[in-house]
């Protein structure tokens, strides 16, 4: 007599999505292929994963946002290298401001005959691609120097935690100076037009698009050449100019874990920081607050390099990013990050040409695609930066886009 037939296999019991909620509020910030994977699993977590309440939730336990990669410029366009596993989709256009987890773009033209405020701005938020053109500033309005910067329209206030409001009403500050004075104009997506807030007297001053540090109350915009600080109050629109700190080089503004305006340069090898009290009477000066030696934390090469026969490989501060509290470094070709706590530096790219550009971190939180058309429109991205085959969006194959997805998240 044969024996009777095993029992039939039960599938174990699936976790409760509590349980899968908690599981993936503990995934680190900064390793978004983690949430991606879980993502894919099945539609029963896809839909824990991308759940408002659940964004919500993740932001609030780790409360600073990573650092997912930087933007640079190279003629009209602006490239993107990822720090870890996340790639934004593809969008045309120079980074002039990153900031509370948006872009802000400027659409040049290659007509070099056109003035630059000609062409339009692009508010864009790489996280869901959404983007919305700004309106032409008057045509009155052709400066010979300007910078500009995004920022949540809730940041005067002190309002928002800058957690999770991308989505929400922003603002658009340009900062001017031309025959002699300086002025400002200032876009708000609620109302969606300009509108000038201030001008000034400002003789012999010029306005760098280097990138700007919000502290406070108060944008701050670099004047290189005649090494001054134009800062524009958000609260009163009053316009102002502060002298640099007195060993100044080629660096970046940045915001001091005290919330004070800073700046950062490197003399010889050298990290120089200095601060200076937020909210104090233009008289008040500059104070040194931190100096580290370089030679110990970056390799020997970053100090020596050839072309030729000629040596070269000075350090120059070329950015900072709010709130990760990690300082760039550019030698020639190669980018380097610095983070300030733990005085860990890193090799983060080759640039693409050797100038001083301008570095623009991108901090956020990653939210996981919600719907199978985000996930190809990252796919693509991902694939059209690799240089990878993309036959599949053509065919359609439905193999061709699993095998995809997977050799990005591996």
């Amino acid at each position: 007599m044969s024996p009777p037939p095993p029992p039939p296999r039960r599938s174990p019991a699936a976790l409760m999505d509590e349980i899968v909620e908690e599981i993936f509020l503990r995934f680190p910030p900064d390793d978004p292929k983690r949430l991606l994977r879980c993502a894919l699993v099945c539609k029963r977590w896809s839909r824990i994963a991308s759940d408002p309440v659940f964004r919500r939730r993740f932001r609030e336990l780790h409360r600073t946002a990573p650092m997912l990669g930087v933007f640079d410029n190279f003629d009209i366009y602006s490239f993107f290298t990822p720090i870890c596993s996340f790639r934004p989709p593809c969008r045309n256009g120079t980074v002039i401001d990153a900031r509370h987890g948006r872009i802000l773009l400027h659409l040049r033209s290659t007509d070099w005959s056109k003035p630059h405020l000609d062409n339009a701005f692009v508010v864009w938020d790489p996280m869901t691609n959404g983007r919305r053109k700004l309106p032409l500033l008057p045509r009155s309005v052709r400066p010979r120097d300007w910078n500009a910067a995004v920022l949540c329209a809730t940041a005067p206030s002190g309002a928002c935690n800058h957690l999770d409001c991308c989505g929400g009403p922003f603002l658009v500050v340009l900062m001017a100076t031309d025959r002699g004075r300086m002025f400002s104009y200032l876009y708000s997506s609620e109302t969606g037009v300009w509108s000038e807030q201030a001008s000034a007297p400002l003789p012999n001053y010029s306005i760098d698009l280097l990138p700007s540090a919000l502290v406070g109350n108060a944008l701050y915009f670099l004047s290189r050449y005649w090494k001054a600080i134009l800062k524009y109050d958000l609260g009163t629109a009053k316009l102002s100019v502060i002298d640099m700190p007195p060993s100044y080089r080629f660096g970046a503004l940045l915001t001091t874990e005290h919330g004070e305006l800073g700046f950062a340069t490197v003399v010889n090898s050298k990290l120089y920081l200095w601060s200076r009290e937020a909210g104090s009477e233009e008289d008040v000066g500059w104070m040194e607050s931190r100096v580290i030696e370089l030679k110990t934390l970056f390799p020997a090469a970053a100090f020596t390099f050839f072309h030729g026969a000629v040596p070269s490989g000075s350090l120059y501060v070329v950015g900072f990013a709010e709130g990760a509290d990690v300082i760039f470094v550019r030698r020639d070709y190669d980018l380097f990050t610095l983070d300030l706590n733990s005085l860990r530096a890193t090799k983060v790219s080759n640039m693409i040409e050797y100038t001083l550009c301008p570095i623009f971190p991108y901090v956020n939180f990653y939210s996981p695609p919600v719907s199978i058309t985000d996930v190809m429109d990252a796919v693509m991205c991902a694939h059209i930066g690799n240089g990878l085959d993309m036959s599949w969006t053509r065919s359609g194959c439905l193999k061709c886009l699993i095998n995809t997805i997977c050799s990005i998240i591996d």
